[in-house]
C-alpha cells in the first residue's frame, strides 16, 4: 500500500534522506533533523484535528483517500472525485502508426517534479542504447511551464546536468508552449515519462496514456493507486522509482515486441 504524505515526510526526515524539501544541510544534522521531526509531528496532530471538523470531504485519488482516512480519524467519510481530464483529442491519436523514438515529459518545471531523475535515467538508457549500436536516435523532450525566475534557474541546472552527462545533443527543453505544440508532440512521441514522488493523482500521466504513449510513471501515489495497471494480463503502462528501473522500462518500450507494445498502448488509451 502506498505511504501517506505526512507519514512519508516523517520517514524521509527520520532516515535523513536529502530531497527538494529536506535539503542536505538538514539531512546531515542530527539536531536539525530532530527539530524538524518534532515540527512535523505537531503539524500532523493539528492537521488531523482541524480536518476532523469538516462537514464534507472530497479527495482526488484513492491514495489521498487513504491519507485522509488515517489523519482525519473523526471526520466524515471522504468521497473520491477524480480530477476532470478532457482526453477527446488525445484519444483520437493513432496507436498503430509508427512513432518517433522520443521520450516525452510534460509538467511544470518545479523541484518536486524531479526532472533530474528523468535526465539521469535517460543518460543511463543512452549508455545501453549506444552499447547495443542501435541505429535510431533517441531523444528526450521536456515540455513544461516556468512560473518565475526560480523555475527558469531550475531549467538552467537541468540543462547543465544534461551537458555533464553527455546527452545535451539528444535532450530538448520547450518552455511555456501552447497546447497545439503539446498536441503535436503527443502524436509523435513513443514513450511518456513521469517522475514525481507521491503525486496525489497525475493528470499528465492520464494524458500521456490517452495519447497512446507507453507511459512510465513513478511507483507511488495516484499513478500507482488509480491509473497504471502493471499485472501481466492487464498492463497499461509501467512504474519505476530508480534510474535503472526507468532506463529498463524505456528500453523495453522502445525495442519490445511490437504486438505486445501495441496492446499496452491500447489498454492505456482506453483505460
Amino acid at each position: 500500500k502506498d505511504g501517506w504524505p505526512v507519514q512519508d515526510m516523517l520517514s524521509l526526515v527520520w532516515e535523513r534522506r536529502p530531497t527538494y524539501n529536506n535539503n542536505a544541510s538538514i539531512a546531515g544534522s542530527s539536531f536539525v533533523t530532530y527539530v524538524k521531526l518534532c515540527y512535523y509531528s505537531v503539524f500532523a496532530v493539528a492537521y488531523g484535528l482541524v480536518g476532523s471538523l469538516a462537514d464534507v470531504v472530497m479527495v482526488n485519488s484513492s491514495w489521498t483517500l487513504a491519507h485522509i482516512r488515517y489523519m482525519w480519524k473523526f471526520g466524515p467519510t471522504p468521497v473520491v472525485v477524480f480530477p476532470p481530464c478532457d482526453t477527446t483529442k488525445l484519444a483520437s491519436l493513432s496507436i498503430t502508426k509508427k512513432r518517433d523514438p522520443i521520450v516525452l515529459s510534460i509538467g511544470q518545471f518545479r523541484p518536486e517534479k524531479d526532472h533530474a531523475l528523468q535526465i539521469r535515467s535517460f543518460a543511463r538508457l543512452m549508455k545501453r542504447w549506444n552499447e547495443g549500436q542501435k541505429k535510431e536516435t533517441v531523444k528526450l523532450v521536456l515540455i513544461g511551464g516556468c512560473r518565475n525566475k526560480d523555475d527558469e534557474a531550475l531549467v538552467g541546472d537541468l540543462k547543465k546536468l544534461s551537458e555533464e552527462l553527455g546527452i545535451s545533443d539528444c535532450t530538448e527543453f520547450l518552455l511555456n508552449q501552447p497546447y497545439s505544440v503539446l498536441l503535436e508532440w503527443f502524436g509523435k512521441a513513443s514513450v511518456g515519462i513521469h517522475t514525481m514522488w507521491n503525486e496525489h493523482f497525475g493528470i499528465g500521466v492520464v494524458e500521456m496514456m490517452a495519447a497512446g504513449m507507453i507511459t512510465i510513471a513513478h511507483n507511488s501515489g495516484g499513478p500507482r493507486a488509480d491509473i497504471i495497471a502493471t499485472d501481466a494480463n492487464h498492463r497499461s503502462g509501467y512504474l519505476a522509482s530508480t534510474e535503472e528501473e526507468y532506463a529498463n522500462c524505456i528500453y523495453e518500450a522502445l525495442v519490445g515486441e511490437k504486438s505486445k507494445i501495441t496492446i499496452v498502448r491500447k489498454r492505456g488509451q482506453e483505460s
